[in-house]
């Protein structure tokens, strides 16, 4: 028996962790927007900051992902470093959501999902990472 095409799962399925990177990057979007979390005339000064390293560790995670390195070692460490760049964006992120939650009150519910959301994305970049190292052990 045959399945039709379009019911067919994919074995090229989207690297989760661009997909969950970039979810969190909408989150944080939608959360420095909100002016009941961050009033206007503080926007300049910590919101933008905040939405840059979100964009930062999609964008980074995005082009390590973009970068083949099936048969050259510098490939691999080109895609190597800009993994390591999205994962130090993600301790960045953390920080500026610290600051922001100490400075503006933010609520604790909405801080601790939107820290469980870069926590998740940290995983997934290490377990990326200890997964290419496998791969291109050698």
């Amino acid at each position: 028996m045959s399945v039709v095409k379009s019911k067919r799962k994919s074995n090229k399925q989207p690297l989760q962790v661009i997909t969950k990177a970039n979810n969190l990057t909408t989150h944080t979007i939608r959360i420095c927007s909100n002016e009941n979390n961050f009033p206007k005339r503080y926007r300049w000064c910590i919101t933008s900051k905040i939405v840059d390293a979100a964009v930062e560790i999609a964008r980074n995670a995005t082009i390590a992902n973009s970068i083949n390195a099936d048969s050259d070692r510098e490939m691999y460490s080109l895609r190597k470093k800009y993994q390591t760049v999205a994962l130090a964006n993600t301790y960045s992120l953390l920080t500026l959501i610290d600051i922001a939650y100490n400075t503006f009150s933010l609520e604790g519910d909405k801080v601790d999902y939107w820290v469980g959301l870069v926590e998740e994305v940290q995983n997934l970049l290490r377990n990326w990472k200890r997964s290419d190292e496998q791969r291109y052990k050698g």
